[in-house]
């Protein structure tokens, strides 16, 4: 009987997508919104300034307290709280 077993240094190689808070992201990096730590009503702010799921967005600033971003030509300020609630990751820029 052949038992079948994982190598399980190939599975830990295997590059899974890093999700961080859009508040731990360094200016000058390009993000893709993953999804976001909140309810309805965070959801429909979200979705309201055009933060929706799987928008890339470019983090222009990133001082401590508030979180400029790049949408579409446009900015957008978010205050600490809310981008502590958004989660993304790092894209590669085109």
């Amino acid at each position: 009987m052949t038992v079948l077993t994982k190598d399980l240094n190939i599975m830990a190689d295997e590059a899974a997508p890093q999700e961080h808070p859009l508040a731990e992201i360094q200016a000058g990096q390009r993000v893709r919104i993953t999804g976001h730590q909140g309810g309805r009503m965070l959801r429909a702010r979200l979705l309201a300034l055009g933060l929706n799921l799987g928008r890339e967005v470019d983090v222009l600033q990133n001082n401590r307290g508030l979180i400029i971003v790049g949408i579409n030509g446009g900015r957008v300020a978010l205050g600490r709280g809310i981008s502590q609630k958004i989660l993304a990751e790092p894209v590669a820029r085109p």
